[in-house]
C-alpha cells in the first residue's frame, strides 16, 4: 500500500504506530476484536473502559495481547465529583412516563454496583499500570494526579476535550496527546463544531493534537492534517464493522441512514450526549425539569435503558452515533477500514 509520507506525524512517532488514526474508546463496543484489528492495520485501538467489571478489563487486555503485539491503550473516565459522599444516596425510581415505554418481554433490571465511582476508576487505571497497557484516554477531565499516576508508570496520556480552555489545562497537567472533539461527534461532545475548534486548540498547545468528530473517510483525515492536526480519532465509523460489540440494529441503522437522524440530549446520562433518535428522548418533552446531573440521570434510567440494550432496541436503548454515519454506507472489517482512510487521504494529499 503506497502511503504519502505527509501521513507519518508526530502523533505516529509519539504512540509508536505507522498511521495517525486512532480508534475510540466506546464503552461496550471497542473490545478485543476491534482494538486489536486497528492497531494491527497500523493505529492505535483503544478499549471502551470505563464501566467494565475489573476482572473482566484484565481479561480483555490479556485477549488483546494474544491478538497483537502492537501498540493499544484502555479509555477510562474519572468522575469530578465526590462519590464517596454521592453513593449513599439512593438512585431515583424510573419515572412513570418512561415506565409506560418498557416494551413486552423486557424485565427492569438496576445494577447492584455504581457504575462512575472515582475508586473503581482508579483500580481499573491499577490494573491498566500491571498489564503494561502503553496509553492512556480519558475524556470528561481527569485529576493531575492521575495524568501523574499514569505517566510515571511510563504511560503516554491521550485526553479528550471539547473546549479551547480544557486543551490548555489538560496540557499543563501533563497530557502528551489531545483530542480536540467537535460537536459532530458521537456521545459525549461539546458544542463547537470540529471545523472551528481544530485550529483553536492547535494554536494554544505544543502537543500533538487530534481531530474528532464527524470523520468517516480519507477526506476527514486529509482535512484535519489541513488544521493542523497530528492525526484524527474515529468512532462512529468504526461501530460499522463486524468486530464492533454494539447490536446488529445498531450498525444497521448507521448504515441505513441517509439524513442525520441523530440528536444532542441529556436524558440518558445528564451530560450532552449525540445519540440516534428515538421513543425513549421524544417521551422526555415536557420533562427536562426531571433531568438530572450525571450519573444520577444514568442511574435512573438504567433499569430500562440496560435491558432494552442487550435486546438491541433503537428506539429505548441509547446508541451513541456521530453526525459522520450519513456517511456510513457499508459494514467492513475494521482494518480495511483504516486502510480505505489512508488511501484515500494520501492520494488527496498528493494531488493536492
Amino acid at each position: 500500500m503506497a502511503i504519502s509520507t505527509r501521513l507519518h506525524t508526530i502523533l505516529c512517532d509519539r504512540l509508536g504506530i505507522a498511521l495517525p488514526i486512532i480508534a475510540a474508546p466506546m464503552g461496550g463496543v471497542a473490545g478485543p476484536e476491534l482494538v486489536a484489528a486497528v492497531s494491527e492495520a497500523g493505529g492505535l485501538g483503544l478499549l471502551g473502559h470505563a464501566n467494565i467489571d475489573l476482572d473482566e478489563m484484565r481479561r480483555q487486555i490479556r485477549q488483546v495481547k494474544a491478538l497483537t503485539r502492537k501498540p493499544f491503550g484502555v479509555g477510562l473516565l474519572f468522575p469530578s465529583r465526590d462519590e464517596r459522599v454521592e453513593a449513599a444516596k439512593p438512585p431515583k425510581a424510573l419515572p412513570d412516563f418512561l415506565q409506560a415505554l418498557v416494551e413486552p418481554g423486557v424485565t427492569l433490571i438496576r445494577s447492584p454496583e455504581r457504575r462512575y465511582d472515582n475508586k473503581i476508576a482508579e483500580q481499573r487505571l491499577d490494573i491498566a499500570i500491571e498489564e503494561g497497557v502503553p496509553v492512556l484516554s480519558f475524556g470528561l477531565g481527569a485529576p493531575a494526579s492521575i495524568i501523574a499516576r499514569a505517566k510515571a508508570a511510563g504511560m503516554m496520556v491521550v485526553a479528550l476535550v471539547g473546549s479551547r480552555r480544557a486543551a490548555v489545562d489538560v496540557e499543563q497537567r501533563g497530557a502528551d496527546v489531545i483530542v480536540a472533539q467537535g460537536h459532530e461527534a458521537g456521545g459525549h461532545t461539546g458544542r463547537t463544531s470540529t471545523l472551528v475548534l481544530v485550529p483553536q486548540i492547535v494554536d494554544v498547545v505544543k502537543v500533538p493534537v487530534v481531530a474528532a468528530g464527524g470523520i468517516v473517510d480519507g477526506r476527514g483525515l486529509a482535512a484535519a492534517l489541513m488544521l493542523g492536526a497530528s492525526g484524527v480519532l474515529v468512532g462512529t465509523r468504526l461501530l460499522a464493522t463486524p468486530e464492533a460489540r454494539t447490536a446488529v440494529t445498531h450498525k444497521d441503522a448507521i448504515v441505513a441512514m441517509d439524513d442525520d437522524d441523530t440528536i444532542v440530549s441529556r436524558c440518558y446520562t445528564g451530560k450532552p450526549s449525540r445519540v440516534i433518535r428515538n421513543r425513549f428522548i421524544d417521551a422526555w418533552k415536557g420533562h427536562d425539569a426531571e433531568l438530572l446531573p450525571m450519573p444520577e440521570q444514568w442511574e435512573m434510567v438504567e433499569p430500562l435503558v440496560t435491558p432494552a440494550k442487550r435486546q438491541g432496541s433503537i428506539e429505548l436503548a441509547n446508541w451513541p452515533t456521530g453526525q459522520g454515519a450519513v456517511l456510513v454506507h457499508a459494514i467492513t472489517p475494521a482494518g480495511e477500514v483504516v486502510r480505505q482512510i489512508v488511501d484515500q487521504a494520501s492520494a488527496l494529499l498528493r494531488a493536492g
